[in-house]
């Protein structure tokens, strides 16, 4: 009679005997497949990965759930940390607001007195850039806001650096906007430190021109510069650019806005009152003008 032991041994024998049978068949199996080509045994492969996929993905939740509630724990010190800095900024921020508040007071009752016009400009719309005009001959972006936001033509253009560019095609539902940057481009600036005006010129580079400064301007390396309002295109004080290099009578300025990944733009409703009408007298000649 046999034992149990070497009952035991020839039930492992026979299940390792029908293994290997098993592995074996398969292996001919994909062997044969790949007689018809060697993309078949890769979408077998990708089956089983889609069969296999809502399985592993039951027995990974667990690992998840765990190790987010390692972080979560983990996170706890890091939280009070910053809700005590958080704490600490807002007390600063309240001063300051309260500082603000009353400059902005104060600033209030001076403009009336000196009867000072106000010089903040709405935005007429804040629109998202979705083209971009390249080329060797043009740097405009297209913006997703049209007539039917009350957007016109000739109207600034800033981001939250400074000054973009201009309206210059105006549809229904998108604008095209003229970049600072462009060889059409001339924007009236003068030089903050020093109060010298010029022309910003684009060339269709990455840089603009400064032209037109009083030679004894003492214009330096870092100087910013900021739209004059001359001409009445552009609001006064807008900030444009910064010189970055001095050569010879050459004023390089590095604009301040990212024109190159503008994503977000404010166009600004600022149409200037057209020069006074000038009224006849009763000589016919008009006011104001010499006799």
């Amino acid at each position: 009679m046999q034992t149990t032991g070497q009952t035991t041994r020839l039930r492992r024998a026979g299940r390792g005997r029908d293994a290997f049978w098993l592995y074996l068949a398969l292996a001919l199996a994909l062997l044969a497949l790949e007689t018809f080509g060697p993309g078949v045994p890769r979408q077998i492969r990708g089956y089983a990965n889609d069969a296999v996929a809502p399985v592993l993905s039951v027995l990974a939740e667990p690992i998840r759930l765990a190790q987010s509630g390692m972080e979560r724990v983990a996170g706890v010190s890091d939280i009070y940390l910053e809700n005590q800095t958080l704490r600490d900024e807002n007390g600063k921020l309240r001063q300051w607001r309260e500082a603000a508040q009353r400059l902005i007071q104060e600033n209030e009752q001076l403009r009336q007195i000196l009867k000072v016009p106000q010089r903040e400009i709405s935005p007429v719309a804040t629109a998202h850039v979705i083209g971009v005009g390249g080329g060797a001959f043009e740097r405009s972006v297209l913006i997703n806001a049209g007539s039917s936001d009350s957007v016109a033509a000739n109207l600034p253009v800033v981001d939250e650096l400074g000054l973009v560019g201009r309206t210059i095609e105006v549809g229904y539902w998108t604008t095209r906007i003229l970049l600072i940057t462009d060889l059409n481009s001339r924007v009236p600036v003068r030089l903050e430190r020093t109060g010298d005006v010029a022309i910003a010129v684009g060339l269709n580079e990455p840089f603009m021109h400064l032209r037109f400064l009083a030679a004894n301007s003492g214009v330096q390396i870092g100087d910013r510069i900021i739209t004059s309002g001359h001409g009445g295109l552009f609001p006064p004080d807008v900030p444009v650019g910064q010189i970055t290099e001095i050569n010879d009578e050459v004023l390089l300025v590095r604009p301040l806005s990212a024109l190159d990944a503008l994503d977000f733009v404010r166009v600004m409703d600022y149409r200037p009152l057209p020069p006074e009408v000038t009224q006849p007298t009763s000589d016919g000649q008009p006011v104001g003008q010499p006799q």
